[in-house]
């Protein structure tokens, strides 16, 4: 086997759902969504409620994000990837369930969420998860199996969950402006726009096939990325050295330094693993289908969140307050519904 093919093999394991890239040698850059792939993706039913069907394609749309990031992580794919990628699944599964669980008990009520409502959610959901590229998150929907049309109604259960939820449990003692205030500290982050975020940080990114030597193998180039991954945290090499000798991108010269960057320039999965490092944390080598990265980053400039007085903010943390309250009885709730219910899973 030639070395190049050695290459995708390698990759292809790692990269079932890959992330984009702008060119080669410079995994941390978008670019449109690649081509569509040959062949189909089968949709199967993963689990029943009651006779209502959870489809394959539902659970790999939600396992998606996990999956790309944790192989970015563990790029072997070895006993830890294999249990967080479980636990992953789990909790979905879980999820899943719940809903169907849920809309079960009411689908006699009728109700229905309006489309712009589905629309807001899932731009929302396109913002906080893809960096709002549109191309990103059809991109992994295509993968999953998932259509649109499907996607939008999964949503639509969603949000129709959530509904029932808080006119079930929700409509007890009004929060005060404390337990709002208190909610609101907590919680604030997640409401900004993470689009406008920016990061410095330090690059080392060492192709997976050695131009100066092609015998040796993705496997071997990992291990030689984590070795020195190793010694850059133990102070055997600075990352600048370390950098002006192996790196292999467009700012090895200045040492792996590379300026302030947008979030919303960078691949998705690469952006998420960056944003929750630690500053001054070394970590990787993270896998992309040309090679390993290794990175640490100096600074994260992070957007605003918005004021409490901004639109529809105080009214997001009462709902979370009422909520919280009420989590006790939903959870039973929940539970009597689970232990009079026709469970059926298959995957």
């Amino acid at each position: 086997m030639k070395p190049a093919s050695r290459a995708l093999t390698f990759a292809a394991l790692l990269l079932a759902l890959p992330c984009a890239a702008a060119k080669k040698g410079d995994d941390t850059q978008k670019q449109t969504a690649p081509v569509e792939e040959k062949g189909g993706v089968v949709n199967r039913i993963a689990a029943t409620v009651n006779g209502r069907p959870i489809t394959s394609s539902e659970v790999r749309q939600r396992i998606a994000p996990y999956f790309r990031e944790l192989s970015m992580l563990y790029p072997n794919q070895g006993p830890r990837f294999n249990s967080e990628l479980v636990k992953a699944k789990k909790e979905v599964m879980k999820d899943l369930i719940e809903r169907e669980l849920v809309l079960s008990e009411f689908e006699t009520k009728g109700y229905m969420m309006k489309e712009d409502q589905v629309d807001e959610e899932i731009n929302r959901r396109v913002l906080t998860m893809f960096n709002g590229d549109r191309d990103a998150f059809l991109d992994t929907l295509r993968k999953s199996g998932m259509s649109l049309a499907e996607y939008r109604d999964s949503v639509r259960k969603e949000l129709t969950v959530a509904a029932m939820r808080s006119s079930k449990y929700e409509r007890g003692i009004p929060p005060t402006p404390d337990e709002i205030q208190e909610e609101y500290n907590l919680t604030k982050s997640d409401y900004r726009d993470i689009s406008k975020d920016a990061v410095e940080y330090d690059k080392i990114f060492i192709p997976i096939v050695d131009p100066d030597d092609e015998t040796r193998t993705p496997q071997q180039i990992y291990e030689f990325s984590n070795k020195l991954k190793a010694d850059i945290s133990a102070g055997k090499i600075s990352f600048a050295d370390a950098a002006r000798k192996y790196s292999q991108d467009a700012h090895a010269e200045d040492g792996g330094k590379w300026p302030r960057i947008q979030r919303s320039d960078l691949a998705v999965d690469f952006a998420n693993v960056v944003f929750s490092a630690e500053q001054g944390q070394v970590f990787g080598p993270i896998v992309d289908r040309y090679g390993f990265t290794i990175v640490r980053v100096r600074a994260k400039h992070l957007a605003p969140a918005p004021a409490l007085s901004a639109p529809g903010i105080k009214e997001k943390m009462d709902d979370a307050v009422r909520r919280k309250q009420s989590e006790k009885l939903y959870r039973q709730w929940v539970e009597r519904l689970r232990n009079k219910a026709v469970i059926r899973t298959f995957i």
